[in-house]
């Protein structure tokens, strides 16, 4: 056999005798291709590279069969972490030098205590040369000293990559997207505007804490390629720095999610396919803001899920929102007797199935006073099919 890392028909053959003289057959060398494929699509990462050491035909197939690389380094250890990192580019290396043109969803959790951010580039310049469908980066969560003190902790986007991603080969490279997902990765608007109008496939984007993120908007009209945008669900969380979020005219979007300080100027216009909403604000939240910015889609939302704040009071009149099947209100335990509003919102909704209580609790006790009035609010609101209070509690 010879010893590099390609085979010839020769050798391939001359294997296949020695298995058949020795009286070991290899039955599942034999089966068809498609079929080997399709197993090695059910083994991890590691798993399915060892294969390539059963024989000179496993040598590739495990590149063809592979389409989610998952580089998940927190799960790393310290003392592994250099091995994680010679390990993570060797496969990149080796998936560069394949024939096949395979399609990956990649998530790459990005830890800062790992310090080879060249490498991190490396790979995400890999998967955009690959023409990825789905891309999920995820940098460490930030420390709550530097949150305190303004730092940011994040990943940053590198510069020279969206420099190639706007070149005409960029362009075609990123244009099979089909999920973006960026969290605590610094990243600027025009890169996110620019995924979006330039990704015609494009059907979902979420950026959580990225304090690069200040006015973002998204308009097709504005869009300049693209007529229309696929994008259909839409999550900002927790950009400490973004002043101005607006989405006007986006026709696909059915989902949208937005947590965060209540004094960002949030426009959200003439989305005709919204149905699923979950809007927070931090801070000392104005007790109509939420309704004020969701009552012209009172019509078409079927779930709706808000944050009740310490401050947001009761309120007496609210739109009616006639479709709405799902409400899921989070709340803090000081809420648990009774959410202020609670009933009103309710009763606002006419052919509500399920409500969704969520309380961030610590105490069994409180716990226990929730579920009691989740019969309270069955008994008040028979309508109500289902009641669920959804919480946490830690041991005594």
């Amino acid at each position: 056999m010879a010893s590099g890392s390609v085979f010839t028909r020769d050798e391939v053959k001359e294997e296949e005798e020695e298995e058949v003289g020795s009286g070991l057959i290899d039955r599942i060398s034999s089966l068809p291709e498609g079929i080997i494929l399709s197993i090695l699509s059910l083994l991890t990462h590691k798993e399915a590279v060892k294969t390539s050491l059963l024989s000179c035909r496993w040598v590739y197939f495990w590149m063809s069969a592979l389409t989610v690389l998952d580089f998940d380094s927190p799960k790393v250890s310290p003392a592994r972490r250099t091995e994680f990192k010679q390990w993570a580019s060797r496969v990149v290396r080796q998936l560069n030098n394949a024939t096949t043109s395979t399609k990956f969803r990649v998530s790459f959790t990005l830890s800062n205590q790992y310090s080879f951010d060249g490498d991190k580039d490396q790979w995400l310049k890999f998967t955009i040369s690959n023409r990825f469908e789905y891309l999920k980066l995820c940098s460490s969560n930030p420390t709550p000293a530097s949150t305190r003190e303004g730092k940011s902790c994040g990943y940053a986007f590198p510069e020279d990559c969206f420099n190639n991603i706007v070149t005409p080969s960029g362009l075609s490279d990123v244009k099979s997207l089909r999920s973006l997902r960026l969290s605590c990765v610094e990243v600027e608007a025009r890169t996110i505007e620019h995924f979006i109008s330039e990704c015609p496939y494009l059907e979902e984007l979420a950026v959580h804490r990225s304090d690069s993120l200040r006015e973002l908007k998204i308009a097709a009209a504005d869009m300049g390629s693209s007529s229309s945008l696929a994008l259909k669900r839409l999550e900002v969380v927790r950009c400490r720095c973004l002043i101005s979020l607006e989405i006007y005219n986006v026709s696909c979007l059915t989902h949208f999610t937005y947590r965060g300080h209540w004094t960002i100027g949030l426009r959200l216009k003439d989305c005709v396919s919204l149905v699923d909403v979950n809007i927070g604000f931090d801070g000392s939240c104005i007790k109509t803001l939420v309704f004020d910015l969701v009552s012209c889609y009172a019509a078409q939302l079927t779930a709706l899920a808000v944050l009740i704040s310490p401050v947001f009071t009761r309120f007496s009149k609210v739109a009616e929102f006639v479709r709405l099947k799902l409400l899921t209100v989070e709340a803090y335990p000081t809420f648990v007797v009774h959410v202020p509003g609670l009933d009103t919102l309710i009763n606002a909704c006419p052919n509500l199935h399920t409500l969704r209580v969520k309380i961030n609790a610590c105490q069994p006790r409180v716990m226990t006073k929730a579920m009691q009035e989740r019969d309270n609010i069955k008994g008040r609101h028979e309508s109500i099919k289902v009641v669920e209070i959804i919480g946490f509690t830690c041991p005594n």
